[in-house]
């Protein structure tokens, strides 16, 4: 009888020791060649070409290798001699590492906050450089603390107080309700105080007053009082002025960014498309320097306080409307696409809200139309309806040969998505902002 051969390698004691060796010997060329290679690549130009004519004259690789090992072994143990033993190297570590890991994108604070990414080396910077520039408009002292009583101070066009005054409700009652892009409580009250800051300054407020006049019929809100289609220009060239001879337009701010979307629209009211576009572009080419694009908290800006916060939101999301209104009006695509965009939509604040609206005229205001002004209400609806009206702007306006396009169907089903988008968005408007008699001027515009 025989029985079938089986071969069992790992009972054959005898071929085990030379696969063993086999293994070592192949491990060890491996760990030789690794070293020499590392140490090319790491050395100094004239060491790595000296350390090549070593290899190619040595007997054995080997020793050439078992040389650099020790070399490195003599360099680290001098090293250690430097530095703290045990565990007190550990916090120290740990320190650098979160350090590190904390400057992969971060606001950095420098009168403003900027965002810097974690892939620029403008995050080493230190202070004294050109990242951190000083700027004394944001001083808290830009006007004289003296005589912050007369809010003519903050322009040079007038030192009519009731002029400025009428112009600012203007501006107020008739252009922020759509177009709301700052935090109107913290503008007050560094406006009335004369203080400048990130919330209010000269340029700001020059900028509203310019927007204000075109609404008002008083000679004093045109340079030339015969001539209508001055409304605004006066104050425009002070904006104008303070944008040059102060830099604002590299210091950047919120305000900053208010002014100059403000001093956009104000050109394209005035058609003056190509320097509104400009202007438009400055401003938000600087909200994106700010970050506002981001939810703060997550670049590690946890000192932000609420008041703070909310004007970013604010001011990011009026920013998003003068995009959207600007790629409407010329074709165009829009500049801050949804897609790079984290931060939240604006709260509802109860106070501003409850805040009432009149018809403000040249005769002062009509307090028998008082009513809600529901600001943050129509901000919030705007910013929802400007996030669809940008995929139309990107579908309609897409740079791409129409050839590459996809099918008919394809469109017709994109088309019909944005559809139902816009009729979600209607049905589940606010009641209060419904089409009525006596509506909301900014509520009927965003219908």
């Amino acid at each position: 009888m025989r029985f079938p051969g089986v071969y069992d390698p790992n009972s054959d004691h005898r071929r085990k020791g030379v696969y063993r060796k086999d293994t070592d010997t192949l491990r060890t060329k491996n760990t030789t060649l690794l070293t020499l290679i590392q140490a090319i690549l790491n050395y100094e130009e004239d060491d790595a070409f000296e350390l090549v004519r070593q290899i190619r004259s040595c007997d054995d690789l080997e020793d050439v290798a078992q040389s650099i090992m020790g070399e490195q072994k003599n360099s680290m143990a001098a090293v250690g001699d430097t530095l703290p033993s045990g565990d007190e190297a550990l916090p120290q570590t740990d320190q650098f590492e979160s350090e590190l890991a904390g400057k992969m994108s971060e606001l950095m604070l420098d009168g403003s906050r900027k965002l810097i990414g974690g892939t620029s080396n403008l995050i080493f910077l230190p202070p004294g450089s050109e990242l951190y520039e000083h700027n004394p408009s944001m001083d808290g002292n830009g006007l004289d603390q003296s005589q912050t009583c007369s809010i003519t101070k903050w322009t040079r066009v007038t030192d009519d107080e009731q002029l400025v005054s009428h112009l600012m409700n203007m501006y107020f009652a008739w252009h922020y309700p759509f177009f709301t892009t700052l935090s109107k409580d913290l503008f007050y009250r560094d406006y009335v105080r004369g203080i400048s800051s990130q919330y209010c300054s000269s340029l700001l407020v020059n900028a509203m007053l310019a927007l204000g006049c075109h609404f008002s019929s008083w000679e004093g809100a045109r340079e030339d009082p015969r001539n209508s289609a001055t409304a605004g220009d006066h104050f425009f060239k002070e904006a104008k002025r303070l944008v040059l001879e102060n830099d604002e337009h590299v210091n950047a701010k919120l305000c900053t960014v208010q002014a100059l979307a403000l001093m956009s629209v104000r050109e394209a009211g005035c058609g003056r498309e190509g320097k509104g576009w400009v202007y438009s572009g400055m401003s938000f080419r600087m909200a994106l320097d700010l970050g506002l694009n981001f939810d703060s908290a997550s670049l590690g800006a946890r000192d932000l306080d609420e008041e703070e916060l909310d004007a970013r939101r604010i001011t990011f999301w009026g920013c998003f409307l003068f995009d959207k209104c600007w790629s409407n009006y010329l074709g165009r695509q829009p500049q801050l696409p949804t897609s790079n965009v984290s931060i939240p939509k604006v709260d509802i604040l109860p106070n501003e809200e409850a805040g009432l609206w009149s018809p403000y005229t040249d005769a002062g205001e009509g307090h028998g139309d008082a009513q809600p002004s529901r600001t943050r209400t129509v901000a919030l609806q705007l910013s929802k309806l400007c996030e669809i009206s940008g995929i139309l702007l990107v579908f309609f306006y897409d740079p791409t040969p129409r050839e590459r396009f996809p099918s008919k169907q394809a469109e017709l089903k994109k088309l019909s998505e944005v559809h139902t988008k816009l009729e979600a968005w209607k049905k589940d408007m606010p009641k209060e902002l419904e089409p009525r008699e006596g509506q909301l001027p900014q509520a009927l515009l965003m219908q």
